[in-house]
């Protein structure tokens, strides 16, 4: 009689550190990022720009000079590093569900002077590109941690753009780092 009751409780404490175990896995996979799809930090090169208050809160950024290319790279695993035209990266600022659109971009102005460096940490919206012109505008909101006074003008610098999965498809026409 004492090994019939053994089974079964040997039996149902497989069972729960099964179920627990289940559990736990499915927690970290929805946990994981989906490495499929890289995400591309960007990045945006002008000669010139400047910075203009629009309310308390708001600034508009414009980039002068901007190259009609926007560099774009991933982190590991894929290490991948590509380009597209500034007007297609703008172009698809709207594109796919978790677009810029939806949620704005945070990004990095760098503003390279010959005597020091400026970093500025801000979120972009509304972009407007002039390619006739090569003048890129943004509506820009100063990060909270970011104490910094905004320069009103400034020469060469650098916006470096965090993640953006929709050119996840042109894996194929980019060159990945071994």
């Amino acid at each position: 009689m004492k090994n019939n009751f053994s089974i079964p409780i040997f039996l149902s404490v497989i069972s729960i550190l099964f179920i627990a175990a289940s559990y736990s896995t499915v927690y970290a996979q929805e946990n994981m990022t989906d490495s499929d799809k890289p995400k591309f930090f960007s990045i945006q090169h002008s000669n010139s720009g400047k910075i203009s208050k629009i309310n308390e809160t708001s600034y508009s950024l414009e980039l002068n000079d901007v190259s009609d290319k926007t560099i774009l790279f991933s982190d590991r695993p894929d290490r991948i590093v590509t380009s597209v035209s500034t007007s297609d990266f703008i172009g698809n600022w709207s594109t796919g569900v978790n677009s810029f659109t939806v949620d704005a971009p945070n990004a990095v102005l760098v503003i390279d002077e010959l005597e020091e460096q400026d970093d500025v940490i801000i979120k972009l919206f509304n972009p407007i590109y002039d390619v006739d012109k090569k003048t890129l505008k943004y509506e820009v909101i100063q990060d909270n941690s970011t104490t910094i006074e905004l320069p009103e003008k400034f020469g060469q610098s650098t916006l470096v753009i965090d993640d953006i999965s929709v050119y996840a498809g042109i894996v194929n026409h980019s060159v990945r780092i071994t």
